[in-house]
């Protein structure tokens, strides 16, 4: 990582996993030479990922069990706004303050992690069903009730994969409430 003192740990990485809405997935494809990245719908349960899929598609064919893949999440992101419009006048007035605009207003506040996880198809009935519990869980709290039928007329229909992380980093940059930089993982 670049800006190490932008880093954060692993347990504020696994939170905005948590939090995110969706990770994108990076995958290759050597017939065509390019890349292909894909947003997933995915849940964390301890230090795996789950995703569940269509039994085929192009995603499917560039997948392969027990390689490695990226993935990046980001949880928040946000131009901050911490100074009135009359103070960036005036700094906008004085030569030595430029960089203020640089760095506090021109900027963007995020956070977010990057994980690389080795892929396997999950085979084992009752872990297919805790995964697609949790991804329920997390994108369709209010319709748990519904679950088991849900499952018992799609499950057939899906594979359930899992990402196993081995290596996880998170980043954040978020100014405090006088435009400070909140560096070396200060949280406040």
């Amino acid at each position: 990582m670049r800006r190490k003192d932008r880093e954060m740990n692993s347990d504020f990485a696994r939170e905005v996993i948590d939090q995110s809405s969706y990770g994108s997935l990076a995958l290759y494809d050597p017939n065509k030479k390019q890349t292909y990245s894909v947003n997933l719908s995915l849940v964390r349960l301890g230090n795996c990922l789950y995703f569940h899929s269509a039994k085929a598609g192009y995603k499917l064919d560039l997948l392969k069990e027990g390689d490695s893949y990226g993935l990046s999440f980001v949880s928040y992101a946000q131009v901050p706004d911490v100074f009135s419009r009359d103070k960036l006048q005036a700094l906008a007035q004085e030569p030595g303050k430029v960089g203020l605009l640089l760095s506090r207003v021109f900027t963007t506040e995020y956070s977010s992690a990057h994980v690389l996880c080795r892929l396997r198809l999950v085979r084992d009935p009752e872990e297919i069903n805790r995964a697609m519990e949790a991804l329920c869980r997390k994108y369709t709290r209010d319709n748990m009730d519904f679950f088991p039928q849900a499952m018992a007329v799609g499950g057939s229909r899906i594979l359930v994969y899992a990402l196993d992380i081995q290596e996880i980093h998170g980043k954040r940059k978020k100014l405090d409430a006088q435009g400070e930089e909140m560096k070396w993982q200060r949280m406040y």
